[in-house]
């Protein structure tokens, strides 16, 4: 049978947002974000990451040293009991000077939020049934591609706070704390 999962956004919702999170120093987790994690996977819920990262197509980044980011993130993570699932980025951006950019990630591609190909890879790849799982994110494209992808949207006020955005979530909070508390008490009353 399919699991429920919850799938976060990166900066803004887990870690402090910032222009561009170049090296494993700038990851700075929220102070509530190692807890909030940890009860999700108290509760047992997958808890996976879906993530924009332009900074590999923009060549302010390589891959590698995306991948030393992310490991500083579990690894702040394990200092507070919590853990992820799975990380999922998109590297990409559809248009850049290529003389800039890194050419091999300047494309359009399906999995760059709003799209919702990273939800849809998470779902294959851990059994995860997207109509009763959640996405947590800060920004209109987050809550488009949580939309896309059937997941329960839920909106938190921190990072950019969805600053802009046209549409709305299914739910709003302040921070992923809140956000978490509503959803374990929300799937108790299931």
């Amino acid at each position: 049978m399919a699991r429920r999962a919850v799938f976060l956004d990166r900066d803004g919702v887990i870690n402090e947002e910032k222009n561009f999170v170049l090296s494993p120093h700038q990851i700075e987790l929220y102070p509530f974000s190692g807890e909030a994690v940890k009860k999700l996977n108290q509760a047992g819920y997958p808890v996976i990451v879906v993530t924009n990262q332009s900074a590999v197509a923009r060549n302010y980044i390589t891959i590698e040293q995306l991948n030393s980011i992310h490991n500083a993130l579990i690894d702040k993570l394990k200092n507070e009991g919590a853990y992820l699932d799975g990380i999922y980025f998109c590297p990409h951006k559809r248009e850049l000077d290529e003389e800039v950019g890194n050419k091999e990630y300047i494309h359009d591609c399906e999995c760059r939020k709003p799209k919702p190909g990273m939800l849809f890879r998470a779902a294959e790849d851990f059994n995860i049934d997207l109509k009763r799982s959640y996405l947590i994110g800060d920004s209109e494209r987050d809550i488009i591609a949580g939309k896309r992808a059937e997941c329960i949207t839920i909106g938190v006020r921190t990072g950019k706070g969805l600053n802009g955005m046209k549409g709305s979530p299914d739910y709003i909070f302040n921070d992923l704390q809140e956000a978490v508390d509503f959803i374990l008490g929300f799937s108790e009353q299931r």
